[in-house]
């Protein structure tokens, strides 16, 4: 998440949906959630439901998709032009549950000789009515974060030179209203769905001298507060937990710094000194936090992951392996990263135990080409989209596994592996499908 000198297609913003996609839908009362349900995007597309066992599969809505598709209309969080594509093809991709889980949204994108179109959806889950929807040709979006209250989304879209970031209600057919602009453009929701923590870069417009800065930005009134103008190479900042304090990496010197802050960003403090470029991610249960390093400022690879305590200012290495990705369970118990075998193009999951360090390698495995882009951005996906089980025993993931894992397998025919994080643990095919996630409850 950090900004790559490399771009893939992405996606935009604006017009509302035809009126037959209306008629599809009646905004109202939410059934019950169903606990524990996985969404994933099937290999021609789809958008399905299943239970982690691979049972009770409900088809939410069709696309038409072959894998180049697939591949290509994933996210960039630098800006990036355009591509044209001249087949026919449509796809659902990036489904997002909502924080109580009776939602889901879910980008869709047509790409014909016109050019590309784009909608995004929100599905009642227990009904699979249409709640919510918008299109317009041209329409480029990359990513999508719930707001904490469930009643709006954050939708980050492309714009040739620049990234917006829109609000999009929940339901009502209204259409997404900019709230800002800038590329880079990484950021978290506060607890109280009031404000964002954001660490962009300029805009494009009125920004251009301004560089990289970390801030807070109003949701109501939309004023912007700057912490800091001297962000490190880094993504996503957050928050923890209860929102009391935010991380964010400073690059004003070398080494970078790991800055803590109260919630209004007042009074920063260097907390540690990192390498070139860092990743951070809070646990969901304390005020813990995690930071991924590299020495290599561009290194798709971290060298190090350390877990510092903030009320003590203690630190101490967690991981000290290469690896890609990290992801806290949501009892803040353990946390399951991407280990890089050298010599290899496969991974392995392995989970280590906060509290006592002890590692267990879970299964060796070949990503999907989806869930590589997951890995590229994991600081920024790891806030809004979840791969562990809501009782933090199992987590889901898309690819080849286990001893027939094989890259290419991986790529061109993926399958949604359920798995129980301990060592050498057996993986349970649920689905065929490029990219999963675990609903929150």
């Amino acid at each position: 998440m950090p900004d790559h000198p490399t771009s893939r297609p992405g996606l935009c913003v604006a017009l509302c949906v035809a009126l037959f996609v209306a008629l599809l839908s009646v905004p109202g009362r939410h059934a019950t959630a169903e606990p524990g349900r996985i969404a994933y995007i099937g290999h021609t597309g789809d958008l399905y439901t299943i239970k982690p066992d691979g049972t009770d599969r409900r088809q939410l809505a069709s696309g038409e998709l072959l894998q180049p598709v697939s591949g290509a209309v994933l996210s960039s969080f630098s800006a990036a032009p355009a591509q044209s594509r001249p087949a026919s093809r449509a796809a659902y991709s990036w489904p997002l549950w909502s924080p109580r889980g009776e939602r889901l949204a879910c980008f869709r994108i047509v790409l014909d000789e016109h050019g590309q179109t784009g909608e995004l959806y929100i599905f009642d889950v227990a009904s699979s009515r249409v709640l919510n929807a918008y299109t317009e040709p041209g329409l480029r979006p990359i990513y999508a974060y719930w707001a904490p209250n469930g009643h709006q989304l954050a939708v980050l879209r492309n714009q040739a030179d620049t990234l917006s970031l829109d609000l999009w209600p929940a339901v009502g057919w209204q259409a997404p209203t900019v709230i800002a602009r800038g590329a880079p453009f990484y950021f978290d929701w506060r607890a109280d769905a009031a404000a964002l923590l954001v660490h962009h870069g300029p805009s494009g417009q009125t920004e251009q001298a301004s560089g990289h800065a970390v801030g807070l930005l109003d949701i109501g009134s939309g004023q912007r507060t700057t912490v800091s103008h001297s962000p490190a190479s880094f993504g996503a900042p957050s928050w923890s937990f209860d929102s009391q304090w935010m991380a964010y990496g400073d690059g004003r010197q070398r080494p970078v710094s790991l800055m803590i802050a109260p919630a209004d960003g007042s009074s920063p403090k260097p907390l540690a000194s990192v390498s070139q470029r860092i990743a951070i991610g809070w646990s969901p249960t304390q005020t813990l936090v995690a930071v991924a390093t590299t020495s290599l400022p561009g290194g798709a690879v971290f060298e190090e992951l350390r877990l510092i305590d903030i009320a003590s200012g203690q630190i101490r290495r967690l991981v000290t392996e290469p690896f890609v990705a990290y992801f806290w369970s949501p009892d803040g118990q353990r946390i399951v990263y991407a280990r890089r075998r050298p010599g290899s193009r496969l991974g392995t999951w392995v989970v280590v135990n906060v509290a006592s360090g002890q590692t267990s390698e879970v299964i060796d495995f070949a990503p999907s080409r989806t869930l590589s882009q997951v890995f590229h951005y994991f600081d920024q996906y790891a806030l809004s989209h979840r791969l562990w089980s809501p009782d933090s025993r199992r987590f889901v993931f898309a690819g080849s596994a286990g001893s027939d894992a094989h890259p290419l397998l991986g790529l061109r025919h993926p399958q949604v592996y359920v798995v129980e994080a301990k060592a050498r643990a057996i993986p349970q095919v649920v689905a065929d499908g490029h990219i999963a996630f675990w609903s929150p409850r």
